[in-house]
């Protein structure tokens, strides 16, 4: 097997969120010989390292003294949500990320766009991160995250369009077709059949059996009222990874639309405050708990005069 098609496979592993068959294939392949190939493949194996949350091999596999700017954005992506996960201040951190974009060729390094695009997207800054994704033409997974970007904002009308474009150019590539699937899941109607057939087929392959696509087919069942399959799906990705955040979030919402009870419900909650304590569903629950409470409070002092 060629180089290249050793490269495609791994790409293809990242997007379907296979991580292990991905570090897998790139510790075991005697495939790549240029030193381009081999760095692009060490690069994909640290990010995949990082998506499993094992931050401090990451930390230690990659010294700050390293020279190749993709590592060292994959090595601040790490100590970013290492801090993170440990409830630690992260301003600083976020801060370094941007400093580091500005310098040198990193501005137009696909590597270092999508590396520090994603760690300030995990803090909450949008805007900031597509200014990093500012150029993106034929680089699949910046605009990948652009789409990812503007369906979190509600601007459904920029996300298609970047579909659009990357049509003209990614042709039927793996990573286009799933966002196709994303768009289509907000588009609605009968694009929720079609985001459920990309993900379908996605996971009739041996290595598309991922936690990602599991979520994917599910969130099309909950779209189209398909709550049981929708169930099933879930957990078994539960199965594949108990921990896993988006797959709780999926869960408890199948759960409240089955009328499972609210111990079941509950939880799964409390799991996902265990695994990602600040993850944008809980604030936005616990937000409107308080809300909800401030209301009643004030209702219940009306009625007591």
């Amino acid at each position: 097997m060629d180089e290249e098609s050793v490269l495609f496979g791994i790409r293809n592993l990242f997007a379907l969120g296979n991580y292990q068959a991905l570090i897998n294939e790139v510790t075991s392949t005697r495939n790549l010989h240029s030193p381009d190939a081999k760095l692009e493949a060490q690069i994909y194996l640290y990010r995949s390292y990082v998506a499993q949350g094992k931050y401090n091999l990451v930390l230690s596999d990659i010294q700050d003294t390293d020279a190749d700017a993709g590592l060292k954005a994959v090595r601040l992506l790490s100590l970013y949500l290492q801090q993170k996960s440990k409830a630690l201040p992260t301003d600083d951190l976020v801060q370094q990320a941007k400093q580091f974009f500005e310098e040198g060729s990193h501005r137009v390094h696909p590597v270092v766009q999508v590396v520090i695009a994603t760690l300030l997207v995990n803090a909450g800054k949008y805007d900031d991160a597509l200014q990093v994704l500012h150029v993106r033409t034929k680089k699949l997974e910046c605009v990948a995250l652009a789409v990812q970007i503007y369906l979190q904002i509600d601007r459904l009308d920029l996300a298609r369009s970047e579909v659009n474009h990357a049509k003209s150019w990614a042709e039927d590539a793996l990573l286009l077709q799933m966002m196709e699937a994303w768009v289509g899941l907000r588009v609605g109607g009968e694009k929720y059949q079609e985001a459920f057939y990309i993900f379908e087929e996605f996971g009739q392959s041996s290595t598309g059996q991922t936690v990602r696509v599991l979520n994917g087919q599910a969130t099309a069942n909950l779209a189209m009222g398909r709550y049981p399959e929708a169930e099933s799906l879930l957990l078994e990705a539960l199965n594949k990874n108990s921990d896993d955040p988006e797959t709780l979030v999926n869960m408890i919402t199948c759960s409240n639309l089955m009328a499972k009870t609210q111990d079941t419900t509950t939880r799964y909650i409390n799991q996902l405050r265990e695994v990602a304590p600040q993850h944008p569903f809980l604030v936005d629950l616990d937000l409107k708990s308080s809300l909800f409470d401030r209301s009643a409070t004030r209702f219940s002092l009306v009625d007591a005069s």
